[in-house]
């Protein structure tokens, strides 16, 4: 339906566009201190010491190289989707504006909040690439292994569910065919 070209130029559209997320979703947050000082100025918002903090989508746009991708797709021992890694060298770890607090995440980050909070032995099972807080905080969306590979099918983890058994399938609900297509029909609310 949609293609990687049809995400990106979506994407970019929206990278004027706010994000409000708590302070914790960046790595160099100070937890400890809940202190958002590094996080501000990497991104160049004003200084802020409320939990939630707003800035445009496109401050997060810091691309991951093509080698970088290819190393932790290697170390993980599974093939990723092509559209995951192709926004993943446009963006990197970018932020979607909206209410879902969508932050990509890297594969290697992914897989270890995937094996942290989907309880995902190291044959990953799932990828949680992003959490996904539209019908529960808590959720996330990713993909689905299928032998080497992960799956182009995404699909949303209902944390609530987990407990019902080690298959994906009780737990999950497909959200669209692709990553791609999921990020079209997902910003046309910025239309």
């Amino acid at each position: 339906m949609f293609n990687i070209e049809d995400a990106i130029a979506k994407i970019r559209s929206v990278g004027h566009v706010i994000c409000e997320n708590q302070g914790h979703v960046f790595d160099d947050y100070d937890h400890m201190n809940s202190d958002a000082t590094a996080v501000c100025e990497r991104l160049g918002i004003p200084f802020t010491d409320d939990i939630i903090l707003a800035y445009p989508a496109e401050r997060t746009f810091v691309p991951i190289s093509e080698a970088e991708i290819a190393e932790e797709e290697e170390e993980l021992g599974v093939r990723l989707p092509e559209d995951y890694k192709q926004l993943l060298v446009a963006f990197g770890e970018f932020h979607l504006p909206g209410d879902a607090e969508i932050c990509f995440q890297s594969p290697l980050n992914a897989a270890y909040n995937s094996q942290g909070q989907w309880q995902v032995d190291e044959n990953l099972s799932v990828l949680a690439i992003s959490s996904y807080n539209v019908d529960s905080d808590g959720n996330s969306i990713g993909f689905i292994r299928r032998e080497d590979r992960f799956g182009d099918e995404l699909f949303e983890f209902n944390h609530e569910r987990r407990y019902h058994g080690d298959d994906p399938a009780l737990w999950s609900k497909k959200l669209a065919g692709s990553l791609s297509e999921f990020i079209v029909l997902y910003l046309r609310q910025f239309e």
